[in-house]
């Protein structure tokens, strides 16, 4: 049985199990999928597309069949409207797995040594989801949940990647967006706009606390001025994608 002395250990070891048993149907995306792009942020989850399916049931079906294999390892499976999850514990760590299928995912290839080395584990060429694609479902996310580390996660996309999000899957996400209880949903491009420019003025060095066990002290300094330059570049770009 492995021994992890980490959440991060035992997301190298998902990472690894599910790349050997799953292939090219399990598509990584959000924060972990930034982290082998260099995204300095840490993460305590683990998000995946598996594609081609048409149900999470039968993915879920797919997906225990392989874990229940393991020895020592429990897990916990639930579905909702939006995923499949899967809490992990093993190895004296608990991870969540978040799970949703697709017919088809646009996506690159990806090597998952910048989690993998560390630990000790082989590096795998993995599927990520096509980086711009994922850069327009982030600021869908944001758009229906505002935490601060999707808007972190957008500045990596805007300014450590140089990407611009896909105009039109943001385009149809916002068509769809659910406001929930505090967060008023933006449903077109203006309002959107609105919305992040009127976000980037309350960030400060005191908002920005709660983003500090995500990252480092160095990383830290002067994320407010990055940030906020990044999310202004995002608006200007977005109001030339409206016409």
């Amino acid at each position: 049985m492995d021994k992890f002395n980490s959440t991060e250990e035992l997301l190298a070891w998902i990472i690894d199990f599910f790349a050997t048993h799953f292939g090219n149907s399990a598509i990584l995306k959000g924060g972990m999928s930034l982290r082998l792009m260099h995204s300095p942020r840490y993460t305590n989850d683990v998000d995946y597309i598996f594609i081609p399916f048409d149900s999470k049931k039968n993915a879920k079906s797919f997906i225990e069949s392989e874990l229940k294999k393991v020895p020592n390892l429990e897990f916990q499976t639930s579905i909702n409207s939006k995923a499949l999850r899967i809490l992990v514990n093993y190895g004296g760590q608990s991870a969540q797995i978040e799970i949703s299928t697709e017919k088809e995912c646009d996506s690159i290839p990806m090597s998952s040594s910048l989690l993998s080395s560390p630990y000790g584990r082989p590096n795998r060429i993995i599927r990520i989801q096509e980086p711009a694609t994922a850069f327009a479902h982030k600021i869908a996310a944001w758009n229906e949940r505002e935490l601060l580390r999707d808007l972190y996660d957008i500045y990596q996309y805007k300014s450590a990647f140089h990407l611009s999000p896909k105009w039109q899957i943001l385009k149809e996400r916002l068509k769809k967006a659910r406001s929930y209880k505090n967060v008023k949903a933006a449903k077109d491009f203006n309002t959107l706009i609105k919305k992040l420019s009127a976000a980037a003025d309350t960030i400060s060095e005191k908002t920005l606390k709660e983003l500090r066990p995500l990252l480092n002290p160095e990383e830290m300094a002067g994320l407010e001025f990055r940030l906020k330059a990044a999310m202004l570049t995002l608006c200007e770009e977005m109001e030339k994608a409206c016409h």
